[in-house]
């Protein structure tokens, strides 16, 4: 797993010190042949830091942060091939929607703190017409593709890439602009706020200098493998009933179910 944001250079491989491991688990059922629904959990962690730039403004910034992320996606997953098929692989595209939650933090003299409560753009600055603090979480829209390949008739490995694109831009507490740092320091967390708003060698930048790209939002990207297993089916006695309905109607007198002896 990792993250492209204001942190990020516009790159497509992202460096490697930013990969983080995540696990997850998914429970599927099939709607139609070729596509099933998935409710799937994610845990895992992002993190991003200028000093990996190769931009010599961002190394400057010098911003830094990480964050766990808890997920839940609703997704559907559309395959090539049909399910009865047994060849050795099956691609499929996936399409799902999601809600996650975040907290960006970032280190300071051997302590963490949480970055949010600090207001880092002016978000507890009274007046002056600064954003509202964010939300820790956030909604999230899912594409990917993926690999199904089939070991047995219970058992297939499957291999996934999905860029998920959120609905926030502060994941890494970084959107818009500096804020006023006057104004700032008056705020609760004012003196720590300051500190973690510009970690620039020296000096404040100016009130409504460039932080972050406010045009853009956050985008987390997993690459994963998974286990996928299939339970045997039962098979049905009676052809006539609907399997869906077994296990409400079964033993019921009627073409439903079966007529007790």
């Amino acid at each position: 797993m990792y993250y492209n944001g204001d942190l990020s250079d516009n790159s497509y491989i992202p460096p490697s010190e930013i990969l983080k491991l995540f696990y997850g688990a998914d429970v599927s059922m099939l709607l139609v042949d070729r596509v099933d629904l998935s409710l799937r959990y994610v845990r895992g962690s992002v993190s991003g830091d200028d000093a990996l730039s190769d931009e010599r403004d961002n190394q400057f910034r010098n911003q830094t942060f990480y964050s766990k992320i808890d997920e839940f996606n609703l997704l559907l997953r559309l395959r090539l091939f049909s399910v009865k098929s047994r060849r050795a692989f099956n691609p499929y595209g996936m399409f799902g929607l999601g809600y996650f939650w975040f907290n960006p933090q970032a280190d300071l003299n051997g302590r963490t703190y949480d970055l949010q409560p600090l207001g880092t753009e002016g978000q507890f600055v009274t007046g002056g017409g600064y954003e509202k603090p964010y939300e820790l979480s956030s909604s999230s829209l899912t594409f990917g593709i993926g690999l199904l390949m089939r070991l047995n008739d219970q058992f297939a490995l499957r291999l996934e890439a999905s860029p998920q694109l959120t609905f926030t831009d502060y994941l890494d507490d970084t959107s818009a602009l500096y804020p006023d740092s006057t104004a700032l320091a008056a705020t609760p967390n004012g003196p720590i706020a300051v500190q973690f708003s510009s970690r620039r060698p020296s000096g404040f930048p100016r009130k409504g200098r460039s932080r972050g790209n406010a045009d853009r939002d956050d985008v987390i990207v997993t690459f994963g493998i998974s286990v996928v297993y299939n339970p045997p089916s039962k098979k049905n006695r009676n052809r006539n009933k609907p399997g869906v309905f077994n296990q409400f109607f079964e033993g019921r007198k009627g073409w439903w179910g079966l007529t007790p002896n």
